[in-house]
């Protein structure tokens, strides 16, 4: 969620007013619900959206605590983002300016009021006013261990007295990768991007616990869930409402611009500029140099995710097995003449490389796009025509 500064301002006012922080006490009325928000357009908002309710109409009083604000305008925003630096805060605003923005998006919100008792209300309720102060708001956001949703997951866990237990199911369990996958796979460059930096930790299987860093799971296992004590066994929720049905949302993708036909595209450029060089007996070194250079970039790119990001799914990368961050220094080594001579096995190495690359792929604990196979083959190309080129240079120029 965007952060807003009138809105934020407005839920401290309405947070804060009449000493509530420290002597606002919950009526019998007073309900404690979480709401689950369906996805958006924007590429933050793609995997929906959680917060808490706390509605007391006795005071009227109907607040929504959410976890999910960030400001776009944060100096270095996008590099604190990028390495995992991104501190997110607790707000709470008004539940009508909540439902407002969310209409306005159209973007479903779903209600599920929680079971508890009035004591174990209040805890909570104490504990998010708590939370909310300016001196504890803040946290270190993570995107599958630490966000809007499992936030709300480990309050309520922790406050109630009873114990809450979620339903296990070993039998279908997906890995991190496939479950977001569900969200972003119709946004093309969107999922190209995400298998390019993140990396095996997340081709591992999450637990039913792991799964609530999403809020449509979030809410799926709350709706099973129970709580235990000693006395009783009861379901966490009571009841499950629709707050406002948006409209079905379509996402608009030109596939014709899609990774793999522009990738496809040049692999065909690639693989007919060589074969042509070949019956030629000619080599031009300008497509060797924009091969290697860029997927060395690539390579680069993945490295730095992988030695600086604090995101705990970007390392280790497989995906630096066919981005070779060495080929980038190599295309602008290539460039002097004089280091041709030696340099030139390079080529050789890389080949024999990215052929056990292509064949073991699919023993390696990662999942790969298969833009990533048109890319090493790109490279590959061009790699074995210059090993060809070196063991019969008599016969080229």
């Amino acid at each position: 969620m965007r952060f807003s500064y009138q809105t934020f301002l407005l839920g401290l006012f309405l947070l804060f007013q009449n000493n509530y922080v420290s002597a606002f006490v919950l009526s019998q009325q007073a309900e404690i619900s979480v709401l689950t928000c369906s996805p958006g357009n924007e590429p933050y908002s793609v995997y929906g959206h959680s917060a808490i309710r706390v509605k007391n109409i006795t005071y009227n009083y109907d607040v929504v605590f959410n976890y999910g604000i960030f400001d776009f305008s944060t100096p270095n925003f996008l590099y604190r983002f990028a390495s995992g630096q991104t501190d997110y805060l607790l707000g709470a605003y008004d539940f009508s300016s909540f439902v407002d923005e969310y209409v306005a998006d159209q973007r479903s919100i779903i209600e599920q009021i929680l079971n508890l008792p009035l004591k174990e209300k209040q805890k909570v309720f104490d504990f998010l006013v708590w939370n909310a102060q300016p001196e504890n708001r803040i946290y270190r956001y993570n995107f599958l261990f630490d966000n809007c949703a499992t936030r709300i997951r480990d309050v309520i866990q922790e406050q109630t007295e009873g114990e809450v237990i979620f339903a296990e199911n070993s039998q279908n369990q997906k890995s991190f990768r496939d479950l977001i996958k569900k969200y972003h796979s119709k946004l093309l460059w969107l999922n190209f991007g995400i298998d390019l930096v993140v990396a095996a930790p997340a081709d591992q299987k999450a637990s039913v616990y792991n799964e609530m860093f999403l809020p449509d799971y979030l809410m799926k296992h709350f709706a099973t869930a129970t709580i235990n004590n000693e006395y009783v066994i009861k379901p966490l929720i009571k009841s499950t409402g629709v707050i406002y049905q948006a409209p079905e949302m379509k996402y608009k993708s030109l596939k014709i611009l899609s990774p793999a036909v522009i990738f496809g595209v040049l692999l065909f450029v690639v693989v007919y500029i060589s074969v042509g060089q070949y019956k030629k007996k000619k080599i031009n070194y300008l497509t060797d140099y924009l091969v290697f250079g860029f997927n060395g970039f690539l390579g680069l790119v993945i490295l730095w995710f992988v030695l600086y990001s604090e995101h705990p799914a970007m390392s280790p990368n497989y995906n630096l097995m066919w981005a070779i961050p060495l080929n980038f220094v190599f295309a602008l080594c290539w460039k002097v003449k004089r280091w041709r001579p030696v340099t030139r096995y390079y080529f050789v190495l890389v080949s024999g490389w990215l052929i056990f690359f292509i064949f073991s792929g699919i023993l390696l604990p990662q999942k790969f796009h298969v833009v990533f196979y048109i890319m090493s083959l790109m490279v590959l190309c061009r790699a074995v025509l210059n090993s060809v080129f070196l063991f019969n240079r008599k016969n080229f120029i």
